[in-house]
């Protein structure tokens, strides 16, 4: 009998160790997955890139940047956005049939415990996982572009993704820090709805989120450009809200309005678990 109705570290970490143990097959293909995808758009976006380059000049530039990096820099959140969504999806992916939720729901757990060690997994652990994928990724992309291009070894360089921020730089994606905070806040928002479209919809839920996502953008927009046309063509005096405030601070308070709704997504996937548990027990 549970003595702990909500949480417990020791059993949460036993719990962890037995997520890791029952799924490390398909985890690993997965890391696979991510690492292979990323190297290969490495491999052929250097490949062509130091096609055509003069030698002598490449590696006299006397600096430390690699012309790819207008390339991988960029991808690191294309890649972050996609295959973290696709991991959020992975959320509940137990619950889609019956032998996965039996499974699940005769695990000696409390349904937080359940909950948070999948969010876990799908979010922070995800994290680290692509971080590692990444930097693999680059440093495959020097080993076997060096021997490819042996001449123009010399010049390259293994991505550093401090120079994501900073106009000072040669090469850079964001010019002010509150912009890449802006971009990690829409990524943890857009992953968020992933998790909630796990909760709900365990089989296919990548692709039933993704559409659903689709559906919701598309309504949004055609509502607000109506609306739009409506107050402005027919002279109605509007005054933004945000006339007043600068760039950073807009950015900031949109940053936090949608760190909000991830937590509310979180929370309201975890309720929507509890509710799908009670319903599938009796």
């Amino acid at each position: 009998m549970i003595k702990d109705t909500f949480f417990s570290l020791p059993r949460f970490v036993n719990l962890c160790r037995k997520e890791v143990v029952e799924n490390w097959r398909s985890n690993v293909l997965r890391m696979i997955l991510i690492f292979g995808v990323i190297t290969i758009a490495f491999l052929w976006n250097g490949y062509f890139e130091y096609r055509h380059v003069d030698s002598e000049y490449f590696i006299n530039r006397y600096t430390d940047y690699d012309s790819v990096w207008r390339f991988v820099l960029p991808s690191f959140f294309f890649f972050l956005f996609g295959f973290g969504c696709l991991s959020a999806s992975f959320t509940m992916e137990k619950m889609k049939n019956k032998t996965g939720r039996l499974s699940t729901l005769m695990t000696p757990a409390t349904p937080f415990e359940k909950f948070f060690s999948r969010w876990l997994i799908s979010t922070i652990v995800f994290l680290i996982v692509f971080l590692i994928a990444f930097k693999l990724a680059d440093y495959t992309r020097l080993l076997v572009l060096s021997l490819i291009y042996p001449d123009l070894a010399k010049a390259m360089f293994p991505v550093n993704l401090c120079d994501l921020v900073g106009e000072d730089r040669d090469f850079h994606v964001f010019r002010e820090m509150y912009q890449l905070k802006f971009v990690f806040s829409l990524y943890l928002f857009v992953q968020s709805l992933f998790v909630l479209g796990s909760s709900i919809w365990p089989k296919s839920s990548f692709i039933k989120t993704f559409a659903a996502v689709v559906v919701i953008v598309l309504i949004y927009m055609l509502v607000g450009t109506s609306l739009g046309s409506v107050l402005f063509n027919r002279g109605t005096f509007y005054r933004p809200p945000f006339e007043y405030l600068s760039e950073n601070q807009i950015s900031n308070i949109v940053s936090a309005i949608l760190v909000f709704f991830t937590l509310f997504n979180w929370t309201l996937s975890y309720f929507r678990f509890k509710e799908s548990e009670i319903i599938q027990r009796m």
